[in-house]
């Protein structure tokens, strides 16, 4: 009898392990095939045969296609989160006071992540330009990234006092859509260049939209 309830015990923890696994095998998946493509044109089938596990497993540890999306919108979120917020207490423990790099310390996270992660933080790029883009994900995008957003926000209010609210506030969403259109890779500065210049250079894409959020931020005084 105490055999079987010492080997009962010692298998839930593998039990607890070989779900946890489970679990990250269908968000990657999921993760892939939204970014990849839309919320709409992805089925949970999809993601399941993708993860190679079973539709039940999809159901039994999200329940819905709604919620296996909000996870993976979540997932990544808690990381980004916190590089940004470390990023932003060095920012004020060395006295900073330059806007740029304030701007730089939120957007560029996401850029380091993309760059040194590649997979499943460019899906994650991807899907969150979209998510973003849209009013559909609105309170998706409030629960996950707006209490950060506005800790940024509060700072940049003490550092630029001649701003109204409404111009931080325009002028922050503004660079936000800018960042994640950089990051994204996207290519309309190669069509319209003639291939001169490239959407996928994003050091030097980086760059520049940093420096025009930042001079345009400044500009919205008054």
């Amino acid at each position: 009898m105490d055999k079987d309830k010492g080997g009962r015990a010692a298998s839930r923890p593998a039990t607890r392990a070989n779900g946890d696994q489970t679990k990250e095998k269908i968000l990657d998946a999921a993760e892939e095939l939204f970014g990849d493509r839309t919320f709409d044109t992805v089925s949970l089938r999809d993601i399941t045969q993708h993860a190679g596990v079973t539709l039940a497993l999809a159901s039994y540890h999200f329940g819905t296609k709604d919620n296996l999306f909000s996870a993976v919108v979540a997932r990544r979120a808690d990381i980004l989160n916190q590089m940004r917020i470390e990023r932003l207490n060095e920012l004020e423990a060395t006295g900073e006071t330059d806007i740029g790099a304030y701007l730089d310390a939120f957007l560029r996270p996401l850029l380091t992540q993309a760059l040194a992660e590649g997979g499943g933080w460019n899906s994650y790029v991807s899907l969150i330009s979209k998510v973003a883009m849209t009013n559909r994900w609105h309170e998706l995008v409030q629960v996950n990234f707006d209490e950060t957003a506005n800790l940024f926000v509060s700072r940049l209010r003490l550092l630029l006092p001649d701003h109204s609210e409404e111009a931080l506030f325009r002028g922050f969403a503004f660079t936000l859509q800018l960042g994640l259109q950089v990051i994204t890779q996207n290519r309309r500065v190669d069509s319209l260049s003639d291939g001169r210049f490239s959407g996928r250079d994003l050091a030097r894409s980086y760059a520049a939209a940093l420096r025009f959020t930042t001079a345009g931020l400044l500009g919205l005084a008054g």
